[in-house]
């Protein structure tokens, strides 16, 4: 962890593996968006130097890195605006130089804006202005992982997700909040970072695994109050010691799903616990799909349903899998078992048993596994 005079600092362990779902999720984010919206915006809420004395790159170069492959591929050419927000001036200017002399000739379409400013701040500036244009965000991604719990107001979030493409990638350290809980000089910021004082209640929990829950679960139901309808998060430890969680926030069940898939991907090579709508951990180096199959019997038992539908529910925060898993880790389970059932009307869509066409409805019937 950096401290207040360091331009750079040595990236760790559970860093690491924010960023490498950072990138996964990233490098899907730029060409699905980009199908639709003339416009992106990438922010990056402290951005810092743009890299660390250990080599690794910071995020501001992930994202640019990410566009730039993006456009390689051949996808048409919109405007791409990153914004890099640092409150401290001398790692702004390392970011600058860095970036100047990294890539020497971005494309015209991409625009890099730099604000020296807390997050909050420079926020408030350029959300006042677009509404002042009576115009909306674009299309955006917000990265906001600070190193505390300052100046990263909920109100913030809030008018952030209220735009109908918004996402947010933000970081929550329960070690700092916690240690803090008491303090009342800190009482503050953490009214501003939950939008209410109802964190209060955390103090008279004992136990520490149901207090970190309470303030995670109040954290989650905060950014679903705006119009972000899906909520995840997942966990980075360092050894056994929990560092802090990543949320992710959106109203896109895709977005959700996709970034599911990223943290799936990443979490086998790290020291990764995902915890979804149901805050029940999940070992994704070994997992386990029964709850996945106990999900989709839950919502669709004895009704018919397509494939498009289930792969709606199972990639949205109601279940910790995405939408990739389901045919081969419950659906077809579900038939081996004799409890999934093609409508009559639909038969002659389905060429061959185990497959599940999204023009075929299905039933699925709920009781013991082995009748």
């Amino acid at each position: 962890m950096a401290t207040r005079k360091e331009i750079l600092w040595d990236l760790e362990e559970h860093s690491f593996g924010k960023h490498l779902v950072l990138k996964k999720y990233i490098n899907a984010w730029f060409p699905i968006l980009s199908k639709y919206n003339g416009r992106l915006l990438f922010i990056d809420g402290f951005a810092g130097p743009g890299e660390y004395k250990n080599g690794h790159i910071g995020s501001p170069l992930i994202a640019l890195d990410a566009a730039l492959h993006h456009r390689h591929e051949g996808v048409r050419e919109q405007e791409i605006v990153f914004f890099f927000i640092e409150n401290d001036k001398k790692r702004l200017d390392h970011l600058k130089s860095l970036i100047a002399s990294r890539y020497p000739n971005l494309p015209p379409n991409f625009k890099v804006h730099f604000a020296e400013s807390k997050f909050d701040e420079a926020m408030t500036d350029l959300l006042n202005v677009i509404e002042e244009q009576k115009k909306r965000l674009a299309p955006c991604f917000a990265m906001i992982d600070p190193f505390g719990v300052s100046d990263t107001p909920m109100s913030i979030v809030h008018r952030i997700l209220e735009n109908r493409q918004a996402e947010i990638y933000v970081s929550v350290m329960y070690e700092h909040i916690n240690r803090f809980l008491g303090s009342r000089e800190f009482r503050p910021h953490l009214n501003e970072l939950f939008g209410d004082a109802r964190w209060e209640k955390a103090k008279e929990i004992e136990d520490r695994y149901e207090k970190k829950e309470y303030l995670y679960r109040l954290y989650k139901s905060k950014l679903k109050a705006s119009k972000a309808n899906n909520a995840i998060h997942f966990e980075l430890f360092k050894g056994n010691r929990h560092v802090y969680s990543i949320f992710f926030a959106t109203q896109s069940w895709v977005g959700t799903d996709k970034m599911k898939n990223a943290i799936w991907n990443i979490a086998p090579s790290g020291d990764f616990v995902f915890r979804g709508m149901a805050n029940d951990g999940l070992d994704l180096a070994s997992p386990d799909f029964v709850p996945l199959i106990e999900a989709i019997v839950s919502k669709f038992s004895d009704q018919w349903a397509t494939p498009k539908q289930i792969a709606e529910f199972v990639g949205s925060d109601q279940t910790n899998y995405h939408s990739s898993q389901f045919k081969k880790n419950a659906l077809k389970v579900l038939e081996r078992e004799g409890r999934l059932r093609v409508n009559p009307d639909d038969t002659h869509r389905r060429k061959r048993r185990f497959t599940y066409p999204d023009s075929v409805r299905f039933m699925i019937t709920a009781g013991d596994k082995s009748a």
